[in-house]
């Protein structure tokens, strides 16, 4: 590979790379369990120059740092729950959470890798399961409300759709969204991905 592609590729790789840094912001901050979301096993196109450009998989989830789950595996991408182990104890940890999942099946006394497993044994079909909104972190109201068919609650820009009462969902989406704009504004001063990183695990840890 000679030096024009090389360049190429890294700029290529590094717009795909921000992509996902910033969707999963929320979750390496700790305000959001978790993030599902589509990771293709080779990112690929040809640019303007005629040249192939690629990003593996692998490549994404070393970069990203966080602990993952891939839920389906299909022949050219993937649905990956990225996760924040703490947070997402946290969120399983909840009374209403666990005994609503637990009257859809989950084992009662599961730990959280458990549920995950559980989680990940009902994608197997080809489906992944509604539930996982409140792995991700929506709340459990508007999860069971999508599920049940209950007439949503119209609002403005929502992220997810809304059931009964809007204030908890809209602060819930308020507080994910500005994760990913700090992180959209971090990127731009970082001078790299690994600096971006660094950065914002110092934020977290402050």
């Amino acid at each position: 590979m000679n030096g024009a592609e090389n360049r190429i590729d890294g700029r290529h790789r590094k717009e795909l790379l921000e992509f996902l840094l910033v969707k999963t912001a929320a979750v390496r901050q700790g305000v959001k369990p978790a993030e599902l979301l589509r990771v293709r096993r080779c990112y690929e196109g040809v640019n303007s120059e005629g040249l192939h450009v690629c990003l593996y998989r692998s490549d994404i989830y070393g970069i990203l740092r966080l602990d993952y789950i891939e839920l389906m595996v299909e022949e050219r991408s993937s649905l990956v729950l990225f996760y924040n182990p703490g947070k997402l104890a946290a969120t399983l940890s909840d009374r209403r959470s666990r005994r609503w999942l637990t009257r859809l099946g989950y084992p009662e006394d599961a730990t959280p890798d458990g549920l995950l497993a559980e989680l990940r044994s009902r994608a197997e079909c080809g489906r992944i399961p509604h539930e996982v909104g409140v792995f991700i972190g929506y709340p459990l109201k508007d999860v069971v409300g999508f599920m049940r068919h209950i007439p949503a609650t119209p609002i403005h820009r929502g992220a997810w759709r809304v059931y009964g009462g809007a204030d908890e969902s809209q602060a819930r989406m308020r507080l994910y969204e500005h994760a990913e704009n700090e992180a959209r504004a971090l990127l731009r001063r970082a001078e790299d991905v690994t600096e971006f990183i660094d950065r914002i695990s110092l934020k977290r840890a402050s």
